[in-house]
C-alpha cells in the first residue's frame, strides 16, 4: 500500500497508537512530538523499503534517520533527552519476560486469514479476555488496521468480501474527545470498507459509550431492550442520522418495553419486530 498515502500513514499511525498504548503513553497523533515522530520513523524506512524489527525502531527513536520534523530540526521538536526516555520506555516493556509471547505466533496476514480451505472461507476468532486492557488494544489497533490496510487494496464490489464482527465494543469506540488507538480503525471499515464488500458488525450493550458518527454509518440494526432513556435516546438519535424520518415516540415505547430475547431489525429496506 505504499503507493496509497492516505492507506500507509493510517496504518503508520494505528501501530504508533497501538504501541504507545502498550506502553502506558497517552499521545495524540496529531500534536504529540512523541506520536508524530515515531511516525515518520516508520513511514521514512517504509518508503526505503525497509522492515524495522521492535530493537532497530527502538534505537532509531533516539537517533532518527531524518534531520527536520516539518520546520523545525528534530532536536528542537523532541528533543534527544525526551527521545531517550521514550526509547527506555519502551525498551522496559519489550525486554520484560511478559512480552515474550507477543513475538511469536503466525503473521497478522488478512490475505492467509481469508484464503477458503476445502472450499470455504475459514472463521477467525481472536479471543483477548486473557489480556489487559492495553494489550487488548495494542493487538486491536495492529488488526484492525492489518484490515483497513487489506480492504484499500480490494476492487469494488456489491458482494460481500469478508465480515469483520466485534464482540462488544465498549471502550474501543468511544464518542469524542476519546481516541483509543482502535477507534479510527474501525470507523474507517464502517464508512469505507463496505465499498469493497467488507462488512463490519458492532454489538454492544452500552450504547451511550459508542461514538456518534459509528451510530450513524450502521446501516442495519438489530435492537435489545434498552433498559435507560439516555440509551434508547442515543440509539433514536442514530437511527435518524442513518435511516431518515420515523416515529421517534414510537420506537422509544417499542425498545423500552421490549420482552427479554426479543429483538427490533431496522434496515433501509425493513423494520421487523
Amino acid at each position: 500500500i505504499l503507493d496509497d498515502l492516505d492507506a500507509v500513514t493510517e496504518l503508520a499511525t494505528s501501530t504508533v497508537s497501538g504501541l504507545l498504548s502498550l506502553a502506558g503513553v497517552d499521545a495524540s497523533p496529531a500534536v504529540d512530538p512523541s506520536h508524530i515522530v515515531m511516525c515518520q520513523i516508520l513511514l521514512d524506512a517504509w518508503q526505503k523499503g525497509e522492515a524495522l524489527d521492535l530493537e532497530q525502531y527502538i534505537l532509531a527513536i533516539v537517533d532518527p534517520s531524518f534531520e527536520r520534523v516539518g520546520v523545525f530540526p528534530v532536536d528542537t521538536f523532541f528533543p534527544k533527552k525526551d527521545r531517550m526516555k521514550l526509547a527506555m520506555r519502551l525498551n522496559g516493556l519489550i525486554a520484560a519476560p511478559s512480552f515474550g509471547p507477543w513475538r511469536e505466533g503466525v503473521d497478522l496476514d488478512v490475505d492467509e486469514f481469508l484464503t477458503p480451505k476445502n472450499g470455504k472461507t475459514p472463521i477467525r476468532i481472536f479471543y483477548l479476555a486473557h489480556l489487559e486492557e492495553e494489550q487488548r488494544q495494542f493487538f486491536s489497533a495492529l488488526l484492525l488496521s492489518r484490515i483497513v490496510a487489506w480492504s484499500r487494496q480490494q476492487p469494488g464490489t456489491s458482494r460481500l468480501r469478508a465480515l469483520v464482527y466485534f464482540d462488544e465494543v465498549y471502550g474501543y469506540l468511544p464518542p469524542y474527545p476519546k481516541n483509543p488507538p482502535t477507534k479510527s480503525a474501525v470507523l474507517t471499515l464502517m464508512k469505507q470498507a463496505r465499498a469493497v464488500g467488507v462488512g463490519t458488525m458492532l454489538v454492544t450493550q452500552n450504547p451511550i459509550d459508542i461514538d456518534y458518527s459509528a451510530l450513524s454509518n450502521a446501516g442495519t440494526w438489530i435492537l435489545g431492550r434498552l433498559q435507560t432513556p439516555q440509551d434508547r435516546a442515543r440509539v433514536i438519535d442514530g437511527l435518524a442520522v442513518a435511516e431518515g424520518a420515523f416515529d421517534r415516540k414510537e420506537m422509544e415505547t417499542t425498545l423500552g418495553a421490549l420482552p427479554s430475547r426479543t429483538f427490533v431489525l431496522k434496515s433501509a429496506s425493513s423494520s421487523v419486530s
